[in-house]
C-alpha cells in the first residue's frame, strides 16, 4: 500500500468466525478513515473465504463479555464504533436462511454460561427462531449448529435472560413452544429510551476453564416455574 493511501486509511482489528464456528481469528483491516461499516465488510471480503452455500453477505457484531450486544448497521460511520476495553467486534457471513426474515421470525443472541449467568464464555452466536414453534426444534438447530454429540447435549440447560433475570425453560414439558414476545427488547425505565435485549443462555460446563477476564457483581434472579 502506498504511503499516500495509508494516510487516508484507518486500522481496524476484528475477529473473523467461519460458518463452522470453529475458526475464530483476528483480521487487521484498513478501511477509509471516513468510511462506514459497509466499507469495513468489503475490506474483510478480501481476506476471508466464504462458504459454498452461504449468502455471500457479511455482518458486523458487537460483542462484550462473550455476549452479542448488537448487529451494527451497514450505514453506520466507523467513527461511532468504540474500540477497546472488554468490547470486541466480529465479522461473519450471514447464513442464507437468515437473509430474509418473516414477520413471525426473530434473530436472537445466544451465549454460553456456567451456572451463573455472568459466567459467560465461549463463542456467542445468533439464531433464528419462529413464534410458536416447538422449543425442541430450537434445541435441534443449536445442537446441529454447534455439532455437539447427543450424550453431551443432554446435559445442557436453556434459560431466557434479560435485565438480570434468569428463567429456565422447562425440561419436563415436551410441548413447550417459543413465545417471541419474551425475546423482544425490553424498555429500561431510565427516561433515556434505552432497551435491554433478552438472550438465550446455554448453561453447561466450561471444558476449557480459564481465569475470568471480567468480574461482575450482578446477582442472578432465578425464576422457578
Amino acid at each position: 500500500m502506498k504511503i499516500s493511501e495509508l494516510e487516508n486509511k484507518k486500522q481496524f482489528k476484528v475477529l473473523w468466525l467461519n460458518s463452522k464456528m470453529k475458526d475464530e481469528r483476528e483480521l487487521v483491516l484498513y478501511p477509509n478513515k471516513n468510511g462506514k461499516v459497509q466499507d469495513l465488510l468489503e475490506e474483510a471480503k478480501k481476506q476471508v473465504e466464504l462458504s459454498e452455500n452461504g449468502s455471500g453477505k457479511l455482518r458486523l457484531l458487537e460483542i462484550i463479555s462473550y455476549k452479542i450486544l448488537a448487529v451494527q448497521k451497514e450505514d453506520l460511520a466507523l467513527d461511532h464504533l468504540v474500540i477497546g476495553g472488554t468490547k470486541t467486534y466480529r465479522i461473519e457471513e450471514i447464513p442464507a436462511e437468515e437473509v430474509n426474515m418473516g414477520a413471525e421470525e426473530l434473530l436472537i443472541p445466544v451465549a454460553h454460561f456456567q451456572k451463573e449467568m455472568y459466567q459467560t464464555f465461549g463463542i456467542p452466536f445468533l439464531l433464528k427462531i419462529k413464534d410458536n414453534e416447538p422449543f425442541s426444534a430450537v434445541k435441534d438447530r443449536i445442537q446441529k449448529k454447534l455439532d455437539i454429540p447427543d450424550k453431551e447435549f443432554e446435559k445442557y440447560k436453556f434459560a431466557i435472560i434479560v435485565m438480570g433475570r434468569l428463567e429456565y425453560v422447562s425440561e419436563d414439558s415436551a410441548d413447550v413452544r417459543v413465545d417471541l414476545k419474551k425475546f423482544l427488547p425490553h424498555a429500561i425505565s431510565t427516561g433515556m429510551g434505552m432497551q435491554a435485549r433478552p438472550w438465550l443462555g446455554l448453561d453447561h460446563v466450561n471444558k476449557t476453564p480459564k481465569r475470568a477476564r471480567y468480574n461482575y457483581l450482578e446477582k442472578a434472579i432465578k425464576i422457578h416455574n
